[in-house]
């Protein structure tokens, strides 16, 4: 009796083996050979899954939002208590910040690798399963999960530049800290949000940067800039 092959269950198990060796090499770097080694099957394989590189890349910005979206439900979509549920949520986003750091190198190569429709097409997906789950999973509207997935988008940019997955995880907690009176202290009161979040500021759970600290950092590293600049080798004169 012939085997029968759940091939759908084979394109996930294939997407996540090669998920992080995308983020890591670069798409421009790598080959269908190079893939197919990297995850352990025949070239033919793979090409009967995915007819290109490029459709492997697409199809890997899906599978990572439905994966981490499916991690966000199993831990906490049946939390009852709401309180729980955003400890729940804070512990998941964490968890997954490699993951998404992963995610916004996968972004970047599909810039480079289509045209400005399909990136559309792409990100208006992977955009829009976050910001519904975020939206059902805290009881808020739409336009205030859009925010906040925008804002961690901007978090994990920065840790990537940064190259520092530890201020990933402190810039997560501070988002936590200033949302948690909106959302789980005082939802339904405006004026109970703007009393939870006064109380936090003036306390020592928030701590903000100092506006002289920020601009001591900007100048020393304007001088670093220009101390790299005069370290270069000066453009040697044209001898005809």
């Amino acid at each position: 009796m012939p085997k029968i092959v759940d091939h759908d269950k084979c394109r996930q198990e294939m997407l996540g083996k090669c998920f992080y060796f995308f983020g890591r090499k670069g798409y421009s770097n790598i080959t269908l050979t190079d893939i197919a080694n990297e995850i352990g099957v025949s070239k033919g394989k793979l090409y009967h899954y995915f007819p290109s590189k490029e459709n492997v890349l697409n199809e890997l910005i899906a599978w990572a939002a439905m994966e981490n979206v499916n991690e966000y439900e199993r831990r906490a979509g049946s939390v009852n208590n709401f309180q729980d549920r955003v400890d729940q949520i804070v512990f998941v986003l964490k968890e997954s910040g490699e993951f998404y750091r992963n995610i916004l190198l996968l972004a970047a190569d599909l810039f480079r690798v289509m045209n400005i429709q399909q990136v559309t097409e792409v990100y208006a997906f992977f955009s829009e399963y976050y910001i519904s789950m975020i939206s059902e999973m805290l009881n808020i509207s739409r336009e205030f999960a859009r925010s906040i997935f925008l804002h961690v988008i901007g978090i994990i940019f920065n840790s990537l530049a940064l190259n520092n997955i530890s201020e990933y995880n402190k810039q997560v907690d501070t988002l936590s800290t200033i949302l948690r009176p909106i959302i789980v202290n005082a939802p339904y009161s405006k004026k109970k949000a703007a009393e939870k979040f006064n109380e936090i500021i003036n306390s020592n759970k928030l701590v903000l940067p100092k506006t002289v600290a920020i601009k001591n950092k900007i100048t020393k590293i304007k001088k670093d800039i220009i101390k790299q600049k005069g370290s270069y080798p000066k453009n040697q004169p044209n001898s005809r």
